[in-house]
């Protein structure tokens, strides 16, 4: 957390105004959400994830030690337009089957619901916890090109094989978040973007090391 407040310092001239732009789209979701109601807001939150990943491959490229320019968020937007949304459908549509089952098992009541509702909850978790680390994966500079099957392969590799440490991780993230979401303004221009520098800091790293002792693996598998 303290690398990703150094980077923000160094960066913030452009990494506010990519946050400003997915805080833009945001406002834009709230007022479809108050004139159309629940079911177009769903039907549009994926279009949330093109701004988003500007935001995060600005945090990627700044984690990475690169040059960062505004243009990369650009970039981003065209680059990884139809496999963000396509990702934020797949996560809407998660977030949404598990919230509802949480308050289905809930109003159920009982040993059966609560269980349910439980098992739900967990879902959301894990759901939150998988995607706070695929989409700085997906955006990474240093793996430009790599299928988006590949990517969702290796975090999740990556969420089974330290659920505790990333779990953690997306706990602070979505802390980082809600907190901001109270003082809104610093959610539509700030928080965003530290909270991924915090995770671009902290999966790269993690990431890097664990493909790499992936490919090790393999190799002596090979040469057996």
């Amino acid at each position: 957390m303290r690398a990703a407040a150094f980077d923000f310092y160094y960066q913030s001239v452009r990494l506010v105004p990519a946050n400003i732009v997915w805080g833009i789209a945001l406002l834009a979701l709230l007022v479809v959400a108050l004139q159309f109601g629940p079911l177009l807001t769903l039907a549009a939150a994926p279009l949330l994830a093109i701004p988003y990943a500007g935001v995060i491959r600005l945090a990627a490229q700044a984690a990475r030690g690169g040059d960062v320019v505004l243009s990369d968020a650009l970039h981003a937007y065209r680059a990884y337009a139809v496999r963000a949304v396509i990702a934020g459908v797949g996560f809407v549509l998660a977030a949404a089957v598990f919230a509802t089952n949480a308050v289905i098992g809930v109003s159920t009541g009982g040993a059966a619901g609560w269980a349910f509702a439980t098992l739900a909850a967990w879902g959301l978790v894990a759901t939150w916890t998988f995607a706070t680390v695929f989409w700085v994966l997906l955006v990474d500079p240093a793996r430009e090109g790599v299928p988006v099957a590949r990517t969702a392969r290796l975090a999740a590799l990556l969420v089974l094989a330290a659920p505790g440490r990333l779990g953690a991780l997306a706990a602070v993230v979505g802390g980082l978040l809600l907190v901001s979401a109270v003082a809104f303004a610093a959610l539509l221009t700030i928080s965003v973007a530290y909270a991924g520098l915090v995770t671009a800091r902290y999966v790269l790293p993690l990431a890097d090391r664990f493909e790499a002792f992936l490919v090790a693996r393999e190799t002596a598998a090979t040469a057996d």
